[in-house]
């Protein structure tokens, strides 16, 4: 999910002294002005007391103010608050067509079933069906968790853009995206549509992975052949391979429903990385705000020590790097977590521990 950066619709040329007016009229009835000042940036700032708590104030200010051509940012400022007004308006999107939705998601379930059905030499659609399934189900659960917690919450989401990669060798998918159309509007919201997509895919991935290895055969002490190219374990994969066959260390034929399970494992693992704007990346935001951005340099270097393992990683830690230090900030920042928010964070945290792969392809 991404955050639309500028402001797109510029505020009216107004005299400083009638645009304070303005504005102190536009909050009134929800905060007590104390003060004001006009930054070089063109961000003014209000500061005072709010008359109700800052989770109930906010949007009725935002409401008033955009209007005025102006987009309000609460924090917290001691016993106080600051409103910064920043120039410019988030333009309102028209209604989405889904039309380019559903023909990107037709063309991604054609890429994995291929995808599937391709083992090298021959096709078989039966085994590409059963691993886009797989895949494709736990895929499209993950973003039905952003997309129906972020509607519940009041976000301007997009509906999810699957991503096909029709490529010989690939998975037929780089998995989906969901846009947000504008800031976040406080920490709390962040977090339950961060972490609704990976915990709603994963709770459909252990299932399907169990299915998978249930149909799945091993040897426990096979022959090598020189070259070999293996997909690695994660501590969920090496719990399923002992209880399945006796050892974690058997090496086991996937079943095409375990492949696909296996997959979405892994894009749930990677997904839930606390950095830049991954879902562990908004998760690490909510709970630490600005601070998270030490989070994100440190995952850049546990990825670049990671692809000594595995040169799959590199990508990533170059994504990351551009990309993933840091995060905007959302609209109110004034809201804390409550402590049953606390549980998100927890069994994210559980998640990534058991679905993360430190050597993806080896």
């Amino acid at each position: 999910m991404s955050k639309p950066h500028p402001l797109s619709v510029p505020p009216p040329r107004v005299d400083r002294l009638e645009l304070i007016a303005n504005l102190r009229t536009a909050v009134g009835d929800e905060m007590v002005v104390e003060a004001y000042s006009f930054l070089p940036s063109g961000e003014i700032e209000l500061r005072g007391a709010l008359k109700r708590a800052p989770e109930d104030a906010y949007r009725p200010i935002r409401q008033r103010i955009e209007p005025l051509g102006y987009t309000p940012y609460l924090h917290p400022d001691g016993q106080r608050y600051k409103l910064v007004i920043v120039p410019g308006v988030v333009a309102r999107a028209a209604p989405q067509d889904p039309v380019f939705n559903v023909l990107l998601f037709a063309v991604t379930v054609i890429c994995v079933i291929f995808a599937g059905a391709f083992n090298g030499e021959t096709l078989d659609i039966g085994a590409g069906l059963m691993f886009a399934g797989s895949l494709l189900g736990i895929l499209v659960t993950h973003e039905a968790g952003h997309y129906l917690v972020g509607r519940k919450r009041g976000a301007k989401v997009s509906l999810p853009y699957f991503i096909p990669l029709p490529l010989p060798g690939t998975f037929g998918t780089m998995g989906a995206v969901i846009v947000q159309r504008e800031p976040f509007e406080n920490r709390r919201t962040l977090l339950e549509i961060a972490a609704a997509g990976p915990l709603a895919g994963f709770i459909v991935a252990v299932p399907l992975l169990i299915l998978g290895f249930a149909l799945s055969s091993a040897e426990l002490n096979p022959v090598i052949p020189e070259g070999a190219l293996f997909f690695g374990d994660s501590l969920l994969t090496l719990v399923v391979t002992a209880l399945r066959f006796g050892r974690p260390d058997a090496l086991v034929t996937l079943h095409p429903i375990g492949f696909g399970a296996w997959i979405g494992l892994l894009i749930t693992g990677i997904n839930l990385i606390p950095a830049g704007q991954l879902d562990g990346g908004h998760i690490a935001y909510a709970l630490l705000g600005p601070r998270a951005k030490y989070v994100s340099y440190a995952m850049i270097a546990v990825m670049a020590g990671l692809s000594l393992l595995s040169t799959s990683w590199l990508a990533w830690v170059v994504l990351l790097f551009l990309f993933g230090r840091n995060h905007p900030s959302p609209l109110n920042e004034a809201v804390k977590l409550r402590r049953g928010d606390y549980a998100l964070v927890i069994a994210s945290v559980i998640v990534l521990a058991l679905a993360f792969v430190p050597r993806p392809i080896y």
